[in-house]
């Protein structure tokens, strides 16, 4: 039998074994944090958390499910995930702009966080007092004007805007933490618990896209994901 016969085996019994290690399906919240815990591999995390929960949405880091009505499970589904669950999972990191940490896996594996209302970027700039794209690339020049070019964006309201409480306390964070503003800028990143404005994703610090990322092209070097 040739080398490829070999390996190619060798991944079939490896997956089948991956799979008889699989809990049984669970209706309890706690009951499938346990164990996505306990499985050892991110295929058979992912592959548990599709058969027990409503899959909410997913990117190159993670994936996005309602672990209950009023409750989201972000789950790491390589590396990099990982490292930004640890960010987000860090005690330390309040505001009332950043939604909370409920529980989290010691090993960043898994988070659990509020379920929050979805918001376009009307709804920002009513809530906010300012439109979306100009808060954006104030925020964007706020936070990197030391290695910036010195080109401040031309903004009627710019002034206001970087004054404004919301910027101010991003600002903080990201000096705080070394978050960069990559995912503050999209609109995505953004919904509300309530009346109150919350950012979603705040796992991008410095270190991680030095680690993750491609610095010349900005997206996700290879992860791994098994």
């Amino acid at each position: 039998m040739n080398t490829a016969k070999i390996n190619a085996l060798v991944r079939f019994f490896a997956m089948a074994a991956e799979k008889e290690k699989l809990p049984a399906n669970s209706d309890d919240p706690d009951t499938i944090l346990k164990n996505l815990s306990k499985l050892d591999t991110f295929k058979a995390r992912v592959e548990y958390a599709e058969k027990n929960l409503k899959h909410m949405s997913s990117g190159s880091s993670r994936v996005i499910y309602e672990l209950n009505k009023d409750t989201v499970l972000k789950l790491a589904k390589n590396e990099r995930g990982i490292a930004q669950n640890k960010v987000e999972a860090n005690p330390k990191m309040k505001s009332k702009y950043i939604v909370e940490t409920l529980k989290a896996d010691r090993n960043g594996l898994w988070k659990t966080s509020p379920m929050c209302e979805k918001i376009t970027e009307k709804e920002f700039e009513k809530m906010v007092g300012f439109n979306f794209k100009d808060f954006g690339e104030v925020l964007s020049y706020e936070m990197n004007k030391d290695v910036d070019d010195g080109k401040k964006p031309k903004i009627k309201d710019y002034d206001k805007i970087a004054k404004s409480e919301i910027v101010k306390e991003l600002k903080r964070l990201g000096k705080e933490f070394d978050l960069l503003s990559g995912d503050m800028i999209r609109i995505s990143s953004w919904g509300r618990k309530g009346n109150q404005i919350k950012i979603l994703d705040t796992g991008l610090t410095e270190d991680i896209f030095n680690e993750f990322y491609d610095k010349e092209t900005g997206k996700p070097k290879s992860s791994k994901s098994t």
